[in-house]
């Protein structure tokens, strides 16, 4: 995208302006459970636009990560031996991306990838909200786990693979190191 996106948060009591992804039920999210969620404070849904066309839409929540959620071994277990000891949790800050839908007319030309740089980075600069990771559960469709994947995504645990949604994550410190190198 060459040109500008201006995200729009929407307001949790107004109808939604017309969209659709084509996927029935991230239509149905869009255009009735994101008012619910909004209004009883579960998620917060945006629209991202580009020359008064809806290119798509995202819902953001508050989320954790567990330790317990965490197989021995596994790369959230070694982030968590990276914090001092006093300072360490039993579960790690992060944000849910609830959903995310892409205009129908607009799906495999990068706009969903765009979607993702751009929440890496609104949760790392300047840190909003201290979490340290983004999460999503992941329908279990190939098209949409490697999509994921191709974003840096990883699994949190191997054992959900042949569940409805797949577990995964994304660690905002290897933006936010990255951003410090330049600095």
């Amino acid at each position: 995208m060459s040109k500008k996106l201006e995200i729009v948060r929407l307001s949790s009591d107004l109808p939604r302006p017309e969209f659709t992804c084509g996927d029935p039920d991230l239509d149905e999210f869009y255009k009735i459970d994101s008012i619910k969620y909004g209004l009883q404070l579960i998620s917060t849904t945006y629209t991202v636009n580009q020359d008064d066309q809806i290119l798509g839409f995202f819902s953001v929540s508050n989320d954790s990560i567990r330790k317990e959620d965490c197989p021995t071994g596994s790369a959230l277990k070694r982030v968590r031996k990276n914090i001092p000891q006093v300072k360490r949790y039993s579960s790690m800050p992060a944000v849910k991306i609830g959903r995310l839908g892409i205009n129908a007319s607009l799906q495999s030309r990068g706009v969903g990838s765009e979607i993702i740089d751009f929440l890496k980075g609104w949760f790392t600069i300047g840190n909003k909200t201290g979490c340290r990771f983004l999460v999503v559960d992941a329908y279990n469709k190939p098209n949409v786990i490697n999509f994921y994947k191709n974003n840096d995504f990883l699994f949190i645990e191997p054992k959900d693979k042949g569940a409805k949604t797949r577990l995964m994550y994304f660690d905002l410190i290897s933006i936010a190191n990255a951003e410090n190198e330049y600095v």
